[in-house]
Parts: C-alpha cells; structure tokens; sequence
C-alpha cells in the first residue's frame, strides 16, 4: 500500500508536466573528476547525487504545480494543495528507490567511503534493494579506516546529513537567482525537520530500542548490513572516542561481526550532552524564509536579497553558515560566513560569489565563481586549526536556444568543503550541460 501511494505521488508529479507555463531548467553533470575514476562504484559521484536528485525534484514539484493550476482557479487554493501535496511528496516520495531524498542520503556516505577505497552499495536504489542503507563494507574496513583515518570515518557518518541541508542550499539559490511560478518550500520544511528529526531519534531511548530490536531483521553477514547503523550515535561514540578500537563495540546477537548500531545509552555522558546540543543547534535549518513562501526580500528597485541559516555536523564537531545571496541591478552574488566549531573552540570563514554574469565579449557565455576562505579544527579534540580555502569556477556556453554545456572546476585546500567528499586537497573539474524545457516559456540560456 504505501509503496503504490509513493508511486501515485510520483506519478502525479510528472503525469500532469505538459500542462506546466512555468520555465524548468535542468542541470545535468555528466563527468566528474576525479570520481568518477577513482571511486570504486566509479558513478556518481557525490556531486552528480546532489544534482540528479536537484533534477527530479525540480521536475516533480514543477508536475506538482501544474496539478494544482489544473484542478483549482483561486490562487490561495492552489497554493495550499501545492504545499500540502508537495509535503508529502517530500516525506514519502524522497524514499522511492529513484534519484531522490533517501537515495541521495545514502549516495554521500557512499562517496566519503570511496575516496578511502571502500566499496559499498546503495540500499535505496531500484536495481539493488529498498532499505535506506549503505552495505559492502565489512567490519575489517571499518575498524582500519577508524585506525587509520578516523576523521574521514566520521565523515562518512555525517555526509548523509550534508546531503540534506546542500539540498536545501542548493535549491533556495538557484531558486532565487531564477524566478519561477513554483518553488520547493515543502521540501526545505521537510529537509529540516529531517535532520532535526534524526537528532530527535538519536538522543531518545528509541535509539537503544532499535539496537536491540533491529539485529532480528537485518542479515547475519557484517556486509550485508549499513555501515553505520544510525549516523549520529555512530558519530557520536567514534568521535568521542578516537584511539578506542571499532571492535570494541558489542557483537552482533546470533550473526557476524559487530552490532554497528550505537544506543544512545552507550554513550558517554560527556557525548550524550554534546548530541543533545547537537539536535536544539539543528533547528538553525528552520531559520529559512524560503520554508514559509518568502523566496526573495526585496530592499528596492535594484537589491534583493534571502538570507537563510544552516546547520551541518562535521568530522571536526559542526558547522553553521549564514548565507546571503542577493541580486543588485539584475546580477546575481552571493556572500557567506561560516563558524566552524569543535569540542572546545571555534573558528571562522567567509564566502563570496558571483552567479552567471554575461560576458558581453563573447556571445552566449555566462561566468559564475566562487571564493573561499576558511580556518577549520584539525579534528574534534584538537587544538590545532588549519587555514585553507577553495575557489570554484564555472561556465555556461549556450550551443542553442535551450541547450549550454557547462564547465565547473573547484579547486579547494586540506579541509572539509561541502559537496566535496576529499578532506585532503583536491582539483575538480565537472563536465555536464543545462537543458530548459522547450515549449513551456520564452526564456533562452
């Protein structure tokens, strides 16, 4: 039953797209490197994962908007059944076995795992199974990766949380610099009381609960089964405890291996108030005016500007941004200031960009870039801080009324950058293109 109502909001979105006035732009990276190349499952990478599921999204909440101007003429109705449905297309549909929510989750662990030359599966995905986990590594990978790197361990943990919020940046910017009749505010909702939920869950005795429970349902191989468990109490034991080794964890009840699922109980009082701190730190998400229909503020005739808040756990502790895109006569930019935060200090970073500027010099070429500066800790008990940054530059050349292909090319610092699963330094440069819906507005690229 809940599998057909997950496919009929599905194909509600997309059954009723002809219908759409509204312009859709689709941005598609085809190949990205090094990823793409050096990663066990080679594709996607964790770029590609972000942008896919952006994708269907876009085109679900756009189906989503035609339904709504169909079936109702008054504008306040149309909303509400937009929100209303794109509410539980966020919740339910996000957990199809598609290029979506879930899957994009899972496909960040998967990335961090990689970069170390872990191979793993992606539990939510159509040809494989639909669980919501990351299986293939065993517990000889894990314990070695917390030996030998166990910041990229705890990155791994925390990506699938990443994901979430770099949805929900990544959409309210594209959102703000391209105006459209439909927007995706139902799924910023829905993506912040995610990771607050998560929080919930995993500071609460159903966290103890699900690790006695969970271990009759899941397999007796260690690597059929997720490599985590539950991220955020996994995150929490290995990173208050760093030199303890993975195999001190509890064996699994009648099977292989380790029980990798951490009860909230078995941790640290020192780390059950940190997590607790954890969870209040993440209802920053909610700090958004694009949740509640605000997608711009308009300061006069030449700025506008949304500011939004975000909040992300770290290898290194967390992280909370403060992001201000904004227009000014027409062209877009973009500034930032970031607090990066371990156990005992706390550092700071800022951010600024422009976004498609014209080159009048060369005809159908547009140029966006990206600046960042950052002093990050080391790791979570650390006192050492490092300085670092990253620059990420991008093109569009439009080769017709409706097609560009694309270039970005990010090059970053050791250190941690979101949407980018290296913790060392990195050179990576991204092919694709950016298609727009033909037939359904005037607009050219």
């Amino acid at each position: 039953m809940k599998k057909n109502l997950l496919m009929g909001l599905m194909l509600l979105g997309w059954g009723t797209v002809a219908q759409a006035q509204t312009k859709l732009s689709l941005s598609v990276p085809l190949l990205d490197l090094p990823q793409n190349t050096q990663l066990p499952q080679r594709y996607p990478s964790m770029h590609q994962a972000l942008q896919w599921s952006a994708d269907v999204y876009d085109v679900s909440f756009w189906g989503i908007d035609a339904a709504s101007n169909a079936l109702f003429d008054k504008k306040w109705t149309q909303t509400g059944f937009s929100y209303a449905t794109g509410l539980l297309f966020s919740k339910y549909g996000s957990e199809l076995p598609l290029p979506l929510g879930v899957w994009g989750h899972e496909e960040y662990h998967r990335s961090v795992l990689g970069t170390k030359g872990i191979a793993s599966k992606n539990g939510n995905w159509i040809f494989h199974r639909w669980d919501g986990t990351v299986y293939g590594p065993s517990d000889e990978d894990l314990a070695n990766l917390k030996a030998t790197d166990n910041n990229a361990l705890l990155y791994a943990y925390t990506a699938g949380v990443q994901y979430e919020t770099q949805l929900t940046k990544t959409s309210v910017m594209n959102d703000f610099y391209n105006e459209r009749s439909f927007y995706k505010a139902p799924l910023y909702l829905y993506n912040a009381h995610y990771v607050w939920n998560y929080f919930r869950f995993a500071t609460s005795i159903h966290s103890d609960s699900v690790k006695v429970i969970a271990p009759e349902f899941e397999h007796k191989e260690a690597t059929q089964r997720d490599f985590a468990g539950a991220d955020l109490t996994a995150w929490a034991y290995d990173m208050f405890n760093p030199n303890a080794s993975y195999y001190d964890r509890d064996d699994f009840p009648n099977g292989q291996g380790e029980n990798r699922r951490i009860g909230f109980h078995d941790l640290s009082e020192e780390a059950q108030k940190y997590l607790v701190k954890q969870k209040r730190l993440s209802l920053l998400n909610f700090l958004n005016p694009a949740i509640i229909l605000v997608n711009r503020i308009r300061i006069n005739e030449e700025l506008t500007i949304l500011p939004f808040v975000q909040y992300s756990p770290t290898h290194f502790g967390n992280s909370i941004s403060l992001n201000m895109p904004f227009t000014y006569k027409g062209d877009g930019y973009f500034l930032g200031v970031n607090r990066y935060a371990n156990y005992k200090d706390a550092y700071y970073g800022v951010e600024a960009g422009v976004y498609q500027r014209a080159l009048n010099a060369l005809q159908g070429l547009s140029m966006s870039c990206t600046v960042k500066l950052w002093k990050q800790p080391d790791s979570f008990f650390g006192s050492k801080a490092n300085w670092g940054g990253a620059i990420k530059w991008g093109v569009a050349y439009a080769v017709a009324d409706r097609l560009a292909l694309t270039l970005d090319v990010t090059g970053k610092t050791a250190g941690w950058l979101e949407g980018n699963p290296y913790l060392k330094r990195n050179f990576n440069p991204v092919l694709g293109f950016q298609y727009i819906v033909p037939g359904l507005n005037s607009a050219k690229l």
